[in-house]
């Protein structure tokens, strides 16, 4: 079956993505009472800008926190989070190293794994098996070639029961606040949908 031809409204939404990706921006969803719908657009304005004013510096990074995370006390306290309340499916995943597995149904159930190894939080989804890339040369560079344009998640290779498997990780400390290690969770899942959709003809 043919693909329907892009509308003119398609193609430039598709355009003003583009720019805003371009920009080094990513997109959010949100939900605001109706009455602050000018407040947000002022915002928004405001958080593309590469400098934030001072009095919203203030709220960009919050204090580190004096004991860090574990991965089974991170899993409650996700439990409990605007997270799990937003229809994310966790999951504590037992043995020698636990690690926290959350399906994103919002993304497709993209499944994203989260685990406190030391100082450092490492949050991973997978992007696609070795034996599915068309030319790995190629897609290698390409990766590498992303990688410094996309600073908030990287592209690496893993092996998994003997087989090649591509994924974009991130890591970050494990005494950050909560809210930190959400918004990671929440922007590597959106950076695994981008680079799949930049990939895909490199992809089979």
């Amino acid at each position: 079956m043919p693909r329907p031809f892009p509308t003119a409204t398609a193609r430039a939404q598709s355009a003003y993505r583009d720019r805003m990706r371009e920009k080094g921006l990513v997109a959010r969803q949100v939900f605001i009472r109706p009455g602050y719908r000018e407040l947000l657009g002022k915002l928004e304005s405001l958080l593309r800008e590469p400098e934030l004013p001072s009095y919203l510096r203030k709220l960009e990074s919050p204090q580190p926190m004096a004991t860090a995370w574990n991965t089974a006390d991170l899993y409650r306290e996700l439990t409990q989070s605007e997270l799990k309340q937003s229809g994310v499916s966790l999951e504590l995943v037992e043995g020698a190293e636990p690690a926290i597995s959350a399906t994103m149904h919002q993304h497709g159930d993209l499944v994203i794994q989260l685990a406190v190894s030391g100082d450092q939080i490492f949050v991973s989804a997978p992007l696609c098996l070795g034996t599915q890339v068309k030319d790995r040369a190629r897609f290698n560079e390409a990766c590498l070639r992303m990688n410094p344009i996309n600073p908030l998640s990287n592209i690496g290779l893993q092996t998994f029961d003997g087989e090649d498997v591509y994924i974009v990780f991130g890591e970050l400390s494990a005494r950050s606040p909560l809210g930190n290690v959400i918004e990671e969770i929440l922007v590597l899942a959106d950076n695994t949908l981008d680079a799949a959709e930049a990939f895909a003809d490199e992809i089979g």
